[in-house]
């Protein structure tokens, strides 16, 4: 990670192979779902959800729900997703995660068109909006007192996945015979604690969604339900795509070097059979699933991948 130290815990070399494609176990073609499954993709307009609902009908999904504020968006996804897999039902809403009632509205209609629900992807994300210095040069703010935008993250990032598991979680504890997953798209950043790295509002955002999935895990397992903070992989989205006029500069050019499909594969692999094991941990897309799978009594045994203290 090129102007950027990388401590052990961060997990980056948690497995010794690490990819930044999809392939193999992780490519969706590989990874078919059953005949009845259905996902919910928010944030899907564009970058990471809109690859992550193509990477299901790849897969093989039999519905789709695509959420996103822009209907734009959706239309263009909408046909794509058809192109990958005509027979996909896809049901396309506008809704921003900001708004308690918009996300209502989408579980709601998600649970009148398909009755069932296998996996849910809270995914909508921002980060803070950049700074410019009086040369007009632009950055990321740094600590609490520049971070004008603190609210919007939060209520985006961490209130808009506390919405979505809100109105969806009740819709996978009834689905028996599914998946029953929620996912939270999360960040490698909720594991740094330096403003010049990531802006504080995303970073606590992201760390809080950390633990809302051991939350989830631990509240709702015996009904079935499974919960993963899943870290998309370093990948140039339009959230991302100026970075490297920050404080960073080339340093993020030479860090957001991960396909933007690699997201959408690695969750096609959680999410095509039940893993227990992993549920309510922090996972990688960039981890080799064969590498993790062989790690399985480690992690189970010592309790790993979760957010805890160390004294």
């Amino acid at each position: 990670m090129p102007g950027i130290s990388a401590p052990p815990e961060w997990g980056m070399d948690f497995t010794s192979t690490v990819h930044t494609h999809a392939e193999g176990p992780t490519d969706p073609k590989n990874n078919k779902v059953h005949s009845k499954f259905v996902a919910v993709v928010t944030g899907a307009g564009k970058g990471l959800g809109y690859h992550i609902a193509l990477a299901y009908a790849k897969a093989g999904a039999h519905g789709i729900v695509i959420a996103s504020r822009t209907q734009s968006d959706l239309t263009k996804l909408e046909k794509e997703i058809k192109t990958v897999n005509p027979d996909t039902i896809v049901l396309a809403q506008t809704c921003d995660t900001q708004s308690d009632e918009d996300v209502k509205k989408l579980a709601d209609a998600t649970k009148a068109k398909f009755v069932r629900l296998d996996v849910v992807v809270a995914n909508a994300g921002i980060i803070s909006k950049y700074l410019k210095d009086e040369d007009g040069k632009e950055r990321l703010p740094i600590g609490i007192v520049e971070d004008t935008d603190f609210d919007r993250v939060i209520n985006t990032n961490f209130m808009g996945s506390y919405r979505v598991a809100k109105y969806f979680v009740p819709q996978l504890v009834e689905t028996k015979d599914g998946a029953q997953t929620y996912i939270c798209i999360t960040s490698l950043a909720g594991h740094t604690s330096s403003s010049d790295l990531t802006p504080v509002a995303y970073n606590l955002s992201k760390i809080g969604n950390n633990r809302m999935v051991q939350h989830i895990h631990n509240d709702h397992k015996k009904e079935g339900v499974q919960a993963f903070a899943v870290h998309p992989g370093a990948v140039l989205t339009p959230q991302t795509e100026n970075h490297h006029t920050t404080q960073l500069g080339t340093d993020w050019t030479n860090l957001l070097t991960d396909d933007v499909a690699l997201c959408g594969g690695f969750l096609t692999w959680l999410t095509k059979e039940k893993r227990e094991w992993l549920s309510g941990r922090y996972l990688s897309v960039n981890w080799d699933v064969d590498e993790l799978t062989a790690k399985k009594d480690e992690i189970v045994e010592g309790d790993k991948l979760v957010m805890k203290m160390v004294v």
